[in-house]
């Protein structure tokens, strides 16, 4: 009853085109990009340093450089999903091409005897990719999305006259409209189910649904990272970051209704058809800051510890919706088209990163990243111009979001001037204990390797990640539809050190 209940919460807050914690959730969550070497171990380079991607675990890496670099990569992504509905299965996917990483880290000689170095760097790095497609398609003949509308007008009660005129959320004022619902004895009711037919009463016998949804975009940090290192034992580092976000979805969802007779002319009743579609825009820009410590603790063994601050970031989004239906006298209804524009801001928990990396001497090294965060302490809050009250939302967050475990793992070993390496990274699954019943754990590994010399590296990786997402195409659904998605990513990495 309470995952029913948590989906509900979100079905309701997208009719009035309100945040939820799937937003929250959407930008808190990172999956790093970077250079193929980052790429390649798993991103585990909070205890390394030395790895202008790594900077993003733990900024204390800029004090392990002792020369000047400049990289620059090339990412290939590959998402497939093949998604379950109703014992029907829909497969789509998107191929893209995207610079995941360019950086600039300038070293500069200091006291031998104290502070021997310090660096400089400036970095830009994907942080989260939104391709996406995913298509449901399936059967029924006692559910349809018009019931949700029914039960939220019921639950509301608003006049007919705030409905019909289109002040009602966005759905149930459409689909009343569009003469999907009628107003009966001081109740909403659903004419789908109760057909009323010039030559007599029909009964549905299917309902033909499909649901498409397309999402493109991504989040990037433009970081300015500053260290030095302390008698080559102690590294310490500092960063700013600067997000921007980019955030597109396509949304499109439609019944064909089928009776136990052909539908004819003279059924003026009788929807064969209903559709509706959205498109939402989002535009996003933030800060945050980075502190973190490198200790080398024997000459092979290094410990890092880190700290992000929250990110502050701020958001203008622009939403439109529209919906139409068709009848079995031919006529065709289209809905007004609502277009609105809005804005809000949104703080994204804290992390902690803790690493260990053992080397062994010049030829090979593994390391291990830990880091925690809570998404349950993300919150959103109002612009001056959009004024809103948001503590309903937030308590949604706390409710269902929770804290979560990311572990890093990372190897590499050198036969020079080659050099392999192998990754492994888990992010433990964003939702409290309670709705565990949809895990989006991820687990991803990856696999890489480069030609390496005294000035210079190229580099090459390769990473795939699956995960399930459980999801209704509307709250009172029956059924889930279960989306299995497959994440490819190939990298190159050109790089110069002087």
């Amino acid at each position: 009853m309470k995952y029913i209940l948590f989906f509900l919460t979100l079905a309701i807050s997208s009719i009035g085109f309100a945040q939820n914690s799937i937003d929250a959730l959407r930008y808190s969550r990172n999956d790093y990009a970077g250079t193929a070497r980052f790429t390649a171990m798993g991103g585990a380079f909070g205890a390394l340093g030395g790895e202008v991607s790594g900077l993003l675990i733990n900024p204390a890496g800029i004090g392990v450089y002792r020369n000047s670099e400049f990289t620059v990569s090339t990412g290939f992504n590959d998402y497939q999903a093949s998604t379950n509905f109703r014992g029907e299965t829909r497969s789509d996917g998107r191929f893209n091409m995207n610079i995941p990483n360019i950086a600039y880290v300038g070293s500069y000689k200091g006291d031998a005897n104290s502070w021997k170095n310090y660096s400089f760097g400036i970095s830009h790095n994907r942080i989260n990719h939104f391709n996406s497609e995913s298509r449901a398609y399936g059967n029924t003949n006692n559910s349809t999305i018009v019931d949700d509308y029914v039960n939220t007008l019921n639950r509301t009660n608003p006049s007919v006259e705030s409905v019909a005129d289109y002040t009602f959320p966005f759905g149930p004022s459409q689909a009343y409209n569009l003469l999907l619902i009628d107003r009966v004895n001081n109740q909403y009711v659903p004419y789908v189910f109760f057909t009323v037919a010039d030559s007599g009463n029909q009964n549905l016998t299917n309902i033909e649904q499909t649901r498409l949804i397309e999402t493109r975009g991504n989040q990037s940090e433009t970081q300015f990272s500053f260290g030095g290192n302390y008698q080559d034992r102690l590294y310490m580092g500092g960063s700013i970051g600067f997000q921007t976000i980019s955030f597109n979805q396509e949304y499109s969802f439609q019944e064909d209704y089928t009776y136990d007779r052909p539908a004819i002319s003279t059924d003026t009743f009788t929807v064969t058809r209903f559709s509706e579609g959205s498109n939402l825009a989002v535009r996003g820009r933030g800060v945050n800051f980075k502190f973190g410590v490198i200790y080398r603790l024997t000459e092979n063994l290094r410990a890092g510890l880190s700290i992000h601050s929250p990110t502050f970031l701020s958001f203008d989004e622009t939403y439109s919706y529209g919906a139409s239906s068709s009848f079995a006298d031919g006529a065709d209804f289209r809905a007004d088209s609502v277009t609105s524009e809005f804005g809000y801001r949104l703080r994204t928990p804290a992390r902690v990163n803790a690493s260990l990396a053992y080397l062994f001497k010049s030829r090979a090294l593994i390391s291990v990243d830990y880091e925690f965060l809570d998404y349950s302490d993300a919150s959103f809050n109002d612009r001056s111009s959009y004024p809103n009250d948001y503590s309903g939302t937030n308590s949604s967050i706390d409710q269902n979001l929770g804290s979560s475990h990311q572990i890093r793992v990372g190897a590499e070993y050198k036969f020079n001037p080659f050099v392999a390496r192998l990754g492994y990274n888990y992010q433990g699954n964003p939702y409290k204990e309670s709705l565990r019943y949809n895990d989006e754990s991820r687990s991803t590994y990856s696999i890489g390797g480069g030609f390496r010399n005294r000035n210079f590296n190229f580099d090459v990786a390769l990473n795939y990640r699956e995960t399930q997402i459980r999801s209704y195409l509307y709250s009172s659904a029956d059924v889930p539809a279960l989306t299995n998605e497959s994440v490819t990513n190939l990298v190159f990495t050109v790089g110069w050190r002087w």
